[in-house]
C-alpha cells in the first residue's frame, strides 16, 4: 500500500508544483516512507511510499526513465516477474522494482500492457513521445484510483479527499449514489461516487488521455462460459489447492513480519496454515496471526476453532477483546480516512486488529476477504435443477440437506437461488420482493420526497432484467463479479488498513482462483449437502477436520448489537429520534425509528439498515455539503 497522485493540465499550461504537493501531503498517512513529487511542463506526479516487499526498498518513485521518456507514479505489487522478465529482457531481482516492470510492459505492448501484468496494481504513466497519459487499475480493482475531468484539467488520486484539495474539484454531494446506496443497489453505475464529478476508474479498466482526447477501456472481463471440464474430484480438489498455494505465496512477499486475520472459520483458516507451510518450507519468520474474540458473547465467539489451528503449529499469535470494543467509538476516525460513509457493520473489528498488526511490526496483512463468494456456496444449485428438471439429483439433495438440517427454503428461494428459477416463479418472487421491500425496492427505506426517487425506478427495472436473465448458478455466481458492490467493498478495506501502515493482501481475489471457481461445475461447489466440496477437499491434511468440514459459523452481529446499545444508545437516539436534518430529507425516518425501537428489544436484525443510516447522517454532519 501507496499512494499516487497526479494532475495534467490539458490546457498547455505549466501545472504549479505547489499544487501536486498540496494533493501528496492529503495522503501521507498512505506512506510513512517517504513523499515524492515530479513536475514538468503540465504534467505532475505524486508518491507517497510505504515499504512492503524486498524490491520496495530500492524503489523511486515517481520514477523518470529518460531513454524511453516515460516516467510512472503507482501503487503496486506484481506476482508474474518470473514470467515477465524474459519477456522484458530486464532481471527479476531485489533490485528492480514492480513499477519498473510495469514501465517496461508499456514500453513494450503500450495500452495492452495491463493484460500482461498479474497482481494488485495502480498506476500512471506519462507518455512525453506521445503526449499521453495512461492509467490503469487491477483485474479485481483491490487498489484504488479516483479521478476528476473536465476539459482543461484531469486529477487523480489514491484517495478522493487529495482531489478536493483542489479548488475547481466541486464539493457537492452526488445524490444518485446516495439513493442507490438507501434502496440498497449500490452496484449500479459502478463508477460513481458520493461526489459530483469525481468517478472511480472500475477495476479492470484503462483510461488514455490527451489534450484533445480521452477514453477508457474495459481490458479483462470474466468469461462465464469458459467451462472447465476434469475427470475426478480429486483433481477438482488437487488443481484448486495448487491455484490457492500460489496465490498465497505470491501475497508473502514482504521485506518485513507477514501476519494474518484468523476468525477459524473455512476461508482465514485455510490461507493461515497454507501460508504457515509455505514459511516454514521457506525458512522464513512464522506467521502473526490477529484474531477478534468475544468471550463474553458465546454466539459471536470462534476461540475454540482459532486455537484448533493454533494447535497445528508455532504461529505468534494475539488476541483482541472484541466485545469489549465500541462498534462507533473511533466513527469520526473512519470517516476521515474512508472519505465515503461506511456500508458494513464490523469495520470497527478490522480497524482494531490493523491497529494491532502495526504494534507488532506487522505491514502486510493477509485476510479472507470474501472467500465465501470465490468459492462460492453453490447457492442456486438446487434451483438450477429444478429449473432443468433434474428429479432425482434434486431429491437426492434435499434428503441429504434435510438430514444435515439446512435451511431448505433459503436453498430454494434465497435473494440469490430464486434469481435461477422458472420464469414464472421468477417473476412471481421478484413482485413478492418489491411488494415486501427488500433488496431492489424503490420504497424501502427511502423518504418518498427525495428528488432521486422516480429516477431509481428505471434502475430496479434494469436489475430486475438483469436478474430474469440469470439461467444457472454459474452466471449467478458470475454476476457477484460484475456488480459495483465488490468494488465498494475492497475500497473500504483500503481506508480502514490506511492509517496504520498496513497493506492488506486477498489471496481469494487473485484472477486465477476466481476463473477456476467460476469455471469448475456447480457440483464442485455444491455436492451431497456441502457447500464449498472441492474447497474443503482441498485442504485435507492442510485444516483441522474440525473446521474443514465444519457448517456453522459465529453470528458477530449478536456482539454488534450488544455493544451499539451498550454503549451509543444516547447517540443512537439523538440521531434517528429527534429531527435530523441531515438524512430526514433522504430516509423514511418512521421507518428508521421503529427499525430501532424493534432493535432495542431484540426484534429486528437489520443491523446493516441501523447501521446505515447513524453513518450516514454522522458522514453529513461532517462533511456539511450545503453549508
Amino acid at each position: 500500500m501507496s499512494g499516487i497522485t497526479g494532475i495534467f493540465r490539458r490546457d498547455g499550461r505549466d501545472v504549479d508544483p505547489a499544487d501536486i504537493k498540496k494533493m501528496n501531503d492529503k495522503i501521507a498517512h498512505r506512506g510513512s516512507d517517504g513523499s515524492r513529487v515530479w513536475c514538468e511542463g503540465p504534467v505532475a506526479f505524486g508518491h507517497q511510499m510505504l515499504h512492503t516487499t524486498q524490491e520496495s526498498l530500492h524503489e523511486i518513485l515517481p520514477f523518470e526513465d529518460e531513454e524511453s521518456g516515460l516516467v510512472i507514479t503507482a501503487d503496486a505489487r506484481i506476482d508474474n516477474r518470473k514470467d515477465l522478465a524474459p519477456l522484458l529482457g530486464i532481471e527479476d531481482n531485489e533490485y528492480v522494482s514492480d513499477s519498473y516492470f510495469i514501465l517496461k510492459s508499456y514500453e513494450k505492448w503500450g495500452e495492452k500492457c495491463p493484460e500482461e501484468l498479474l497482481g494488485d496494481f495502480a498506476f500512471a504513466i506519462w507518455d512525453k513521445n506521445k503526449e499521453r497519459l495512461f492509467c490503469a487499475r487491477d483485474h479485481m480493482g483491490v487498489k484504488p484510483f479516483y479521478y476528476h475531468l473536465t476539459d482543461d484539467f484531469f486529477v487523480f488520486s489514491s484517495e478522493i479527499k487529495a482531489l478536493l484539495s483542489m479548488p475547481h474539484v466541486p464539493y457537492e454531494l452526488n445524490e444518485l449514489k446516495l439513493a442507490y446506496l438507501i434502496a440498497l443497489i449500490p452496484m449500479m453505475e459502478k463508477e460513481l461516487t458520493f461526489y459530483k464529478n469525481i468517478l472511480r476508474l472500475s477495476n479492470a479498466h484503462y483510461l488514455s488521455i490527451t489534450l484533445e482526447k480521452f477514453f477508457i477501456k474495459n481490458y479483462w472481463v470474466l468469461d462465464p462460459n469458459n467451462i472447465i471440464q476434469m475427470d475426478s474430484d480429486e483433481e477438482y480438489a488437487k488443481t484448486f489447492r495448487d491455484i490457492f498455494t500460489e496465490a498465497v505465496k505470491c501475497r508473502l512477499r514482504s521485506s518485513f513480519s507477514v501476519g494474518s486475520m484468523l476468525s477459524g472459520g473455512l476461508d482465514s483458516s485455510s490461507i493461515v496454515c497454507t501460508a504457515q507451510k509455505i514459511l516454514e518450507n521457506e525458512k522464513r519468520t512464522p506467521l502473526k496471526t490477529f484474531s477478534a474474540i468475544f468471550d463474553g458473547v458465546k454466539e459471536s465467539n470462534e476461540r475454540y476453532f482459532i486455537e484448533k489451528v493454533l494447535k497445528c503449529s508455532n504461529y505468534d499469535y494475539y488476541y483482541i477483546d472484541a466485545d469489549k470494543i465500541n462498534p462507533l467509538g473511533e466513527i469520526d476516525s473512519f470517516l476521515y480516512f474512508a472519505d465515503e460513509p461506511l456500508i458494513v457493520p464490523n469495520t470497527f473489528l478490522t480497524w482494531n486488529i490493523c491497529r494491532e498488526a502495526n504494534n507488532n511490526g506487522v505491514r502486510v496483512l493477509l485476510d479472507g476477504f470474501e472467500g465465501d463468494a470465490t468459492v462460492s456456496h453453490g447457492e442456486g444449485y438446487l434451483a438450477e435443477l429444478a429449473r432443468t428438471m433434474r428429479w432425482k439429483k434434486l431429491i437426492s439433495e434435499l434428503n441429504v440437506s434435510k438430514n444435515f438440517k439446512l435451511d431448505l427454503y433459503y436453498l430454494l428461494f434465497s435473494p440469490n437461488s430464486l434469481d435461477i428459477l422458472p420464469k414464472y416463479l421468477k417473476k412471481k418472487m421478484l413482485r413478492r420482493r418489491e411488494r415486501k421491500g427488500v433488496i431492489g425496492s424503490k420504497s424501502f427505506l427511502m423518504n418518498k420526497d427525495f428528488k432521486e426517487f422516480e429516477n431509481l425506478s428505471n434502475k430496479i427495472n434494469e436489475i430486475n432484467d438483469n436478474l430474469m436473465s440469470v439461467n444457472n448458478a454459474r452466471e449467478l455466481h458470475h454476476l457477484y463479479f460484475t456488480s459495483g458492490m465488490l468494488q465498494m467493498e475492497l475500497e473500504l478495506v483500503d481506508w480502514i488498513s490506511v492509517p496504520f501502515s498496513i497493506e492488506l493482501r486477498h489471496p481469494f481475489f487473485d484472477k486465477r482462483l476466481i476463473e477456476f471457481c467460476l469455471g469448475i461445475p456447480t457440483e464442485q461447489k455444491f455436492n451431497n449437502g456441502w457447500d464449498r466440496i472441492s474447497m474443503r477437499r482441498a485442504m485435507s491434511g492442510i485444516l483441522p477436520k474440525e473446521i474443514q468440514w465444519r457448517r456453522d459459523k459465529g453470528i458477530l452481529s449478536f456482539n454488534f448489537r450488544r455493544n451499539l446499545i451498550k454503549y451509543e444508545q444516547k447517540r443512537l437516539e439523538n440521531e434517528i429520534m429527534k429531527q435530523n436534518n441531515y438524512i430526514d430529507q433522504y430516509m423514511d425516518m418512521k421507518k428508521i425509528q421503529k427499525i430501532f425501537n424493534d432493535y432495542k428489544l431484540g426484534k429486528s436484525t437489520q443491523t446493516t439498515h441501523l447501521w446505515f443510516a447513524i453513518v450516514l447522517s454522522l458522514w453529513l454532519r461532517k462533511m456539511r455539503f450545503n453549508s
